[in-house]
């Protein structure tokens, strides 16, 4: 038995975790004791991160899509047809969508490799993430502890369970909480001195309670928001923060999905993720699943290239499926929701024919004759 240090994916707080290993597999995990974020703490779904790992749905080898049906190929057969679609597509008729669940490298080479195109089409989709500038200033994870009012959006103890463990030290130090919702959550009551709900966020941002507006000025006090996802919701917050002299924390969803938007890719809502897939002729998506959102845009693409880790309901709708290691089968770096960089760990190797989401990329454009800049992760974080 092996014990590998990580770092959880399954939201963008970024809590360290140990990963047991036996025999070659992934079979559980610890909390990583002296993590600064955590503190030897996880979620449940921290706890339960390594399941994805040994996933029944695992894809294994490159699939193409023949007489309705997938059948395996070798990579020289899935990158030769990819390869040869790309060039016969303009620029301007591909799409590229990349992912707040790969990492900084994987997200580098597929902007790279775009570029090399001449493709404009590309971004990460930050689905239900708060849509803010990176020259916006953002406090700490470690301010909550200390803040005397706590101002929440959102519900950051069910989705981000390990800020709302900082917010409940910071209440066990005196703060007050205040929490405003559109839904009415017991486990977000329980835990707020104040609840109010609300059905428009950016309504209530407009005009806030004099009260409210009252306690954040005159203490330390913090705004934290994981449910303003519309640019207007985020740019009203951080006018109360301006007004109060408050310090804010926007909490984005996915592991890496700052981290994708600080390498250069654009942030894309829902809407705009949509209609980059409804404006091209050739989409390539590597980490992204959005037939939840709409799967009917993707099904008038004519031809679709899906680069995951399980056969997702959108890999199910692609010409060719390319199977990827997940972040346990790879080093690279995550960037959470404050903005720190952490190093991951390769814990256990990829099964079968998957390779890293960097090297996929990188064998794609040699396929094509071009050169990315780059032949090993360590070349690509030089340029990060």
């Amino acid at each position: 038995m092996k014990i590998v240090h990580a770092i959880c994916p399954s939201c963008s707080v970024g809590c360290g975790i140990d990963l047991i290993v036996e025999n070659g597999k992934v079979v559980g995990t610890y909390p990583y004791k002296r993590h600064p974020i955590n503190e030897g703490k996880n979620c449940l779904d921290g706890k339960n991160c390594y399941k994805i790992i040994n996933h029944e749905e695992r894809l294994k080898k490159p699939l193409i899509k023949k007489n309705g049906g997938f059948v395996e190929v070798s990579w020289n057969e899935a990158l030769e047809l990819i390869a040869n679609k790309l060039k016969n597509h303009d620029s301007k008729d591909i799409g590229f969508i990349a992912s707040g669940k790969c990492t900084n490298e994987d997200n580098y080479a597929l902007k790279k490799f775009a570029e090399a195109l001449g493709v404009e089409n590309i971004g990460h989709c930050i689905c239900n993430s708060p849509k803010v500038s990176l020259d916006k200033e953002i406090a700490s994870i470690d301010d909550i502890e200390n803040a005397e009012v706590i101002l929440i959006f959102g519900d950051v103890f069910e989705w981000n369970a390990l800020i709302g463990r900082k917010v409940i030290k910071a209440k066990d130090k005196g703060a007050e909480v205040i929490t405003v919702d559109r839904v009415e959550k017991e486990i977000t009551k329980l835990n707020s001195d104040e609840f109010i709900k609300v059905n428009d966020f950016a309504e209530f941002l407009s005009n806030p309670n004099d009260e409210i507006v009252k306690k954040l000025s005159e203490k330390n006090s913090i705004i934290i928001f994981n449910a303003l996802t519309k640019e207007e919701e985020c740019d009203l917050a951080y006018k109360l923060a301006e007004k109060t002299n408050s310090r804010i924390l926007p909490i984005a969803k996915h592991c890496n999905t700052v981290g994708a938007t600080m390498v250069g890719v654009p942030a894309l809502n829902k809407d705009e993720v949509i209609n980059l897939i409804k404006s091209v002729k050739c989409l390539y998506i590597m980490g992204e699943n959005p037939a939840l959102i709409d799967n009917e845009a993707l099904k008038n693409v004519e031809f679709l290239v899906v680069q995951d880790i399980i056969m997702s309901e959108t890999a199910k709708l692609a010409d060719v499926v390319l199977p990827s290691a997940c972040w346990a089968e790879k080093g690279g770096t995550f960037i959470n929701t404050e903005r720190k960089t952490q190093k991951i760990n390769k814990a256990v190797n990829p099964p079968e024919d998957a390779l890293e989401d960097w090297r996929i990329i990188k064998n794609l454009a040699e396929k094509m004759e071009i050169n990315l800049g780059f032949n090993s992760i360590e070349d690509i974080q030089k340029n990060l």
